[in-house]
């Protein structure tokens, strides 16, 4: 309130009506016509995993997020919706943190998961923010008008630049409503027909919705799209050391998120115990026993020791031996972090097969080493997540 004698309280009342009408809600907002024109907006669409869920925050810390959009792919929309609103907008400590709107997206049409059977394992952590909340919210409804509440929410907005961390399924309904908007497009993986990092195959985010992600290519067409992804372990790229992300203990080299740079230590201050970044690495390191979200069908890490499965048991080498198995590295943070770095990227081109390349970005290296290119993202990563203790109004 501004420090002024003259300033009726008919006035503050008035001020306050104007700044609340601004605030959006969890039901996807109220961007009233009496709001401020915003110059720029973001819009993250997302499938909540855990690598989501380290994404977002270092966004909304950072940028004026108009909404928060859950589309299908390891979480059910109407399922993440609840979840992400008791970490992103219930913050104990900060109750008149601005509240960022959150859109139940779109679900596909045919629901076939079983070439994926480690999901249900996923889908149970992140439907309680995986260690955040000591049990499941009830769900929201599905909501048949999600892409006019997207066009609400960026109203007041100018430009729109649009963060797609998880599937498209929402993206190719909402998106020519708003296109004329749109200055940016900030996607986690490649295009379809890149194989400059994995030949023939797709990512998940394509894959698990493929109908969507063709129709998204032919959309994306004309727009200012930056595809972004990290090294890939496959043994396919000449130029990373083969076995990098391989095994319980990943090599210097990998991408993966550290313990460290949640927890602090090893030269990192870690997430400070303010607002959203403790909110955050509650959600990352709370104890608990998640051992019954396990089931025997989900194909756990070959040859990996039986361990307890716990909070790290998502995102922590060599804890993610506890859970369905597989590995976890800084996919969907490095997207984000191209949002706000964008300097700190370039585009990718395999040094075997020049021609093949062009056509996604990834991190420049920092003095030639993976490792410490590596080590520069954890850090940004922290920076960043930390300035979520205050959200851009």
């Amino acid at each position: 309130m501004p420090n002024n004698k003259f300033f009726t309280a008919t006035a503050y009342v008035a001020a306050l009506m104007m700044a609340l009408s601004a605030v959006g809600c969890g039901d996807g907002g109220n961007n009233s016509s009496s709001a401020p024109i915003r110059e720029s907006c973001v819009l993250i669409d997302n499938d909540y995993d855990i690598d989501d869920m380290m994404a977002i925050p270092l966004v909304v810390g950072n940028k004026y997020v108009a909404a928060i959009i859950q589309s299908e792919g390891y979480t059910l929309p109407e399922q993440s919706a609840p979840a992400i609103d008791q970490l992103i907008n219930n913050l104990p400590d900060q109750p008149d943190q601005r509240k960022i709107p959150i859109i139940v997206g779109a679900k596909q049409p045919v629901e076939d998961t079983s070439k994926w059977s480690w999901l249900g394992f996923f889908r149970a952590m992140m439907n309680q923010s995986n260690a955040l909340l000591s049990s499941v919210p009830v769900p929201w409804k599905t909501d048949a008008t999600y892409k006019q509440k997207v066009v609400d929410s960026v109203a007041n907005c100018k430009n729109v630049s649009v963060l797609i961390i998880g599937t498209y399924t929402s993206f190719v309904n909402y998106s020519p409503l708003i296109r004329d908007k749109i200055d940016k497009v900030v996607i986690m993986g490649q295009p379809i027909g890149d194989y400059s990092r994995a030949p023939g195959k797709e990512s998940f985010n394509c894959s698990f919705d493929l109908g969507a992600c063709e129709i998204a290519m032919t959309q994306l067409q004309g727009l200012n799209t930056f595809f972004v992804d990290i090294p890939r372990d496959n043994g396919e790229d000449p130029d990373l050391p083969k076995g990098a992300c391989l095994g319980l203990t990943p090599s210097a080299d990998c991408y993966n998120p550290s313990y460290e740079m949640v927890a602090g230590g090893g030269g990192s201050p870690g997430l400070v115990n303010i607002g959203l970044p403790m909110r955050l690495k509650q959600a990352l390191m709370n104890p608990i026993d998640c051992n019954s979200k396990y089931t025997g069908d989900m194909p756990k890490i070959k040859d990996a020791p039986q361990s307890q499965c716990s909070a790290l048991s998502t995102w922590v080498p060599a804890d993610v031996a506890a859970g369905p198995g597989g590995e976890m590295l800084l996919w969907d943070e490095t997207a984000a972090l191209f949002l706000l770095h964008p300097e700190a990227f370039e585009l990718y081109y395999p040094p075997n097969d020049r021609q093949a390349g062009g056509k996604h970005w990834e991190p420049k290296l920092v003095n030639g080493s993976y490792a410490q290119t590596a080590n520069y993202l954890r850090r940004l990563w922290t920076e960043d997540t930390n300035r979520a203790v205050s959200y851009p109004q």
